[in-house]
């Protein structure tokens, strides 16, 4: 069996790096995929017709 004592435990700064590590690009990714989105629910103005 093993013993309690010889666990190690992780840091928790390091753990807190480890999430922005994801989370900033993650956060990233997500602000670009948002923006592009949106310009398929936006409407343009429609192109005047040319004057003949």
């Amino acid at each position: 069996m093993a013993q309690s004592s010889s666990v190690k435990k992780s840091s928790p700064l390091l753990i807190a790096a480890a999430w922005i590590i994801v989370i900033v690009p993650t956060a990233w990714g997500l602000k670009y995929t948002v923006q592009n989105a949106m310009k398929l629910f936006t409407s343009t103005p429609a192109a005047a017709a040319p004057a003949k």
